[in-house]
């Protein structure tokens, strides 16, 4: 049971994000705020790996293996295409164009079993971690979800204390639950600033459910601006010497 200092800081923190949130977006942006949290100037700190042999692992669920898009491929084709020198994408899975660790339907929990194994057989240097959907969708004891995904960060870190994990705010799905999505992402600032060294928030809300096939996973587009929204913070963290060119906004 893990009920380290950092997770009685994370306990107290949300204890404020649930009194206040959602009903008060100003809160969220307040969090999101923060540098240690939301800058990936700041998180690109320490981060060592070299050029050659860069690793990537898109870790998630559905939305990362890429359902929706006819060729599953999601987001990963068109972030591959974009990133020169290439790197190489990693993971057990293979659909589509790219190695991942895409999971449909599963929890955040799920992938906290796995990780470990995941780690060390891919020994990724830069993880991009989309997940907490289905934990919403189903009501998965949602208060406790952003601890959940504390615990899963500790396992990746713990694996290599290097890593650089993007991690997303979720598309927020409606129909009845943009409340839940909305009070999750007003968390992850204070989830990311227990891992200052690691952690950079990519703002995946930003694509719109209109750019979806069922409410969901996103379409054409969808993927495509998902994949703008990891390049331009991996623009931030990716090694000195990746100098990579701004490509066209698709939003």
């Amino acid at each position: 049971m893990r009920l380290t200092i950092r997770s009685r800081a994370l306990a107290t923190a949300l204890t404020v994000v649930a009194a206040l949130a959602p009903a008060s977006p100003a809160l969220a942006s307040s969090l999101a705020a923060s540098p240690a949290a939301a800058s990936p100037a700041a998180a690109s700190a320490g981060f060592s790996a070299g050029d050659a042999g860069l690793r990537v692992m898109p870790l998630g669920d559905s939305i990362t293996f890429g359902k929706g898009d006819p060729s599953e491929n999601g987001y990963r084709a068109a972030l591959r295409a974009w990133l020169d020198p290439p790197v190489e994408f990693v993971g057990s899975q293979v659909n589509g164009a790219t190695a991942h660790e895409g999971h449909p339907g599963w929890r955040i929990a799920q992938l906290t079993e796995r990780i470990d194994g995941w780690m060390a057989g891919s020994r990724p240097d830069v993880v991009l971690l989309d997940i907490g959907t289905n934990d919403l969708l189903h009501h998965d004891h949602i208060d406790q979800a952003p601890d959940r995904l504390a615990e899963l960060i500790d396992h990746i870190v713990a694996a290599n204390p290097e890593v650089r994990i993007l991690l997303a705010e979720l598309l927020v799905v409606d129909r009845g639950h943009e409340a839940d999505f909305a009070w999750y992402n007003s968390t992850l600032p204070v989830v990311a600033a227990l891992y200052p060294d690691n952690v950079t928030l990519v703002d995946m809300a930003r694509v719109p459910v209109a750019n979806t096939v069922d409410h969901v996973h996103p379409n054409e587009l969808g993927y495509r601006q998902m994949a703008y929204q990891w390049y331009e913070a991996l623009r931030g963290v990716l090694p000195q010497g990746r100098d990579l060119s701004p490509v066209t906004s698709p939003f």
